[in-house]
């Protein structure tokens, strides 16, 4: 079908579509790449893929997955303008970045690595990170297992990184020493308008202890870091400030995803019961929501 479009339209266009079981191009959901890129993401391509790795993120790291007097799931995710879900979706979507990032560094020791690199302001990777552990101090995973680290109001530091062995020391950053030790962190930003969100309430207010990473969903990194320059602000540009898609092009992709699923659940055109594919983990979530509310609950 997609093949037979494009040939009586004369020309040929990418397009992202989805397979089935059988490994065959389901035709009947697809959007151009352009579009793709460019403007609003087509959830029913986005929700099999990236529904359940969400779910899991809302549930586990910020109790934001419940369920109704019908024992089916719904979120708490608590709308901050009436008028505009966008305000909600960002202000999530930056502790979301925070969640992704943690879980890359703790699967994948380059990727931690290569995060722990920019975190203490060094120049090159070293195996020495290898020793120590990312975690989230706004995450619930680091409330329950790291108490002492779990600080939600922490204004610098989104991320910082712990000794396996010891979790009280936390990794410092280069030229750190006895007398004046810094603890290495990231502070995460995601936003669709670096100069009036980030620029203006921050960068403009005075210098981050620890590198700000900046996920430019809109790719307006480069119109961030001119007006830095331009302002001559006491900030290295790829060392106090980053750009997450740099570091990571795979969770920048990851949240261009995310904050379309998010928006369509506060906008109410996604039901949280349609993002969950997995039967086995919609299951689980259920029933430890039952035994959390204890009300009754309908396994579907």
């Amino acid at each position: 079908m997609i093949q037979k479009s494009i040939i009586n339209n004369n020309y040929s266009k990418l397009v992202i579509a989805t397979l089935d079981d059988n490994g065959n191009i389901n035709s009947n959901i697809y959007q151009p790449l352009d579009d793709w890129n460019q403007g609003r993401r087509n959830t029913e391509l986005i929700a099999p893929i990236y529904g359940n790795s969400l779910i899991d993120i809302l549930d586990m790291e910020f109790g934001l997955i419940d369920i109704d007097s019908e024992g089916l799931l719904k979120h708490k995710i608590l709308q901050l303008n009436t008028y505009d879900p966008h305000i909600t979706v960002m202000r999530l979507l930056g502790k979301i970045a925070e969640a992704v990032i943690v879980d890359e560094c703790n699967k994948n020791v380059f990727a931690n690595r290569k995060w722990g690199m920019i975190a203490r302001k060094g120049r090159r990777i070293h195996k020495s990170l290898d020793s120590f552990k990312a975690i989230g101090t706004g995450l619930k995973s680091t409330e329950n297992n790291y108490s002492t680290k779990y600080n939600p109001a922490d204004t610098q530091r989104d991320i910082i990184w712990i000794n396996k062995r010891n979790a009280k020391n936390e990794l410092l950053q280069i030229g750190s020493n006895a007398n004046s030790a810094i603890s290495a962190g990231l502070q995460i930003k995601v936003s669709h308008d670096g100069f009036k969100y980030i620029y203006r309430s921050d960068i403009a207010r005075g210098k981050y202890e620890v590198p700000l990473v900046y996920f430019d969903l809109s790719n307006d990194y480069i119109k961030l870091t001119n007006a830095i320059y331009k302002e001559d602000l006491d900030i290295e540009i790829g060392y106090d400030i980053v750009r997450g898609y740099d570091i990571s092009p795979e969770i920048n992709e990851l949240l261009i995803s995310y904050y379309w699923l998010i928006y369509d659940l506060i906008d109410g055109k996604l039901n949280i019961n349609q993002l969950v594919k997995n039967s086995l983990l919609m299951d689980v979530l259920l029933k430890e929501r039952q035994e959390e509310n204890g009300k009754k609950v309908i396994v579907i």
